[in-house]
């Protein structure tokens, strides 16, 4: 009876089809020594790998399969050979994050795609118009992130003021929508700067630990109700700008946007958002 044994020396092509890792991905994990093989041809540069290797090949496959960038697939295996299980958890644990934000970003794909299905692919939008503003008076944090993230932590942490004791002692009252002002100049991925703010009345104190007390400059702004989901706000906010320019008018910063209506209180469909740009 004969039976089929791996040799010690694998060529780079049976390794591959053993860890189902590319012939492409073998060399770069050996460029970036992340795998090397075990023995290199000094004349033909062909690799060969070991049975030894064969165990890091499966584990560098499993960690592609669950979507682990390359950078922390390295971090995670020299965890791993270290003994630091609580490295590698963490690992796990970033890696979840990403995981997550990519289903929200897929099902915010589908939800557009769903509502092509359903002939509403138009955004419905108010015919734009020119509106003045007065300065008004707001409690502010600002700070830098995803528009996702950041925008709704800022709106709880000035909702948590609100609802705090303090506040009822100082007989502060909100006089108008939470608005969200926009001070890049540009579109940011992971970095934008955001403030939120909500313009108040009432007696305030001079400080207030972690919020800004100051007073929004008002004047000309070209102006359109957003009806929809906010993420779908990007089309609105195209029109604006497209009738800004048509009429003459030279969009300026930051722009800002108020919510009319409370997400907690209507479905997604139904959602308003006054869209500004300064002129």
């Amino acid at each position: 009876m004969s039976s089929t044994m791996i040799p010690e020396k694998i060529p780079i092509g049976r390794f591959s089809m053993i860890t189902r890792l590319t012939c492409k991905a073998l060399r770069l994990y050996d460029e970036t020594g992340l795998l090397s093989p075990a023995v290199k041809d000094r004349f033909t540069g062909y690799r060969y790998y070991q049975v030894s290797q064969i165990e890091r090949g499966v584990m560098i496959r499993s960690l592609v399969d669950l979507g682990f960038p390359l950078a922390q697939i390295i971090e995670v295996l020299k965890a791993k050979e270290q003994g630091d299980d609580s490295t590698v958890a963490q690992l796990i644990q970033e890696q979840r994050k990403r995981v997550s934000a990519e289903i929200k970003r897929l099902q915010s794909i589908d939800h557009f795609l769903q509502r092509q299905q359903m002939e509403m692919f138009s955004m419905i939008v108010a015919e734009p118009t020119l509106k003045d503003i007065e300065s008004l008076r707001v409690l502010s944090i600002r700070d830098k992130g995803t528009y996702e993230e950041v925008i709704p932590k800022l709106i709880g942490t000035l909702c948590q003021y609100f609802s705090s004791p303090q506040r009822g002692l100082e007989q502060v009252s909100i006089t108008g929508p939470f608005m969200t002002i926009y001070h890049d100049g540009e579109y940011r991925e992971s970095d934008a700067d955001v403030e939120v703010a909500v313009p108040v009345t009432g007696r305030l104190p001079d400080q207030i630990p972690g919020i800004t007390i100051r007073t929004m400059p008002g004047g000309r702004f070209a102006s359109a109700i957003h009806k929809g989901p906010y993420q779908d706000a990007h089309e609105s906010w195209g029109k604006l700008y497209e009738w800004t320019a048509k009429q003459g008018y030279e969009p300026k910063a930051p722009c800002r946007d108020n919510y009319l209506n409370d997400p907690d209180d209507v479905p997604e469909e139904e959602l308003l958002t006054e869209l500004l740009i300064p002129v």
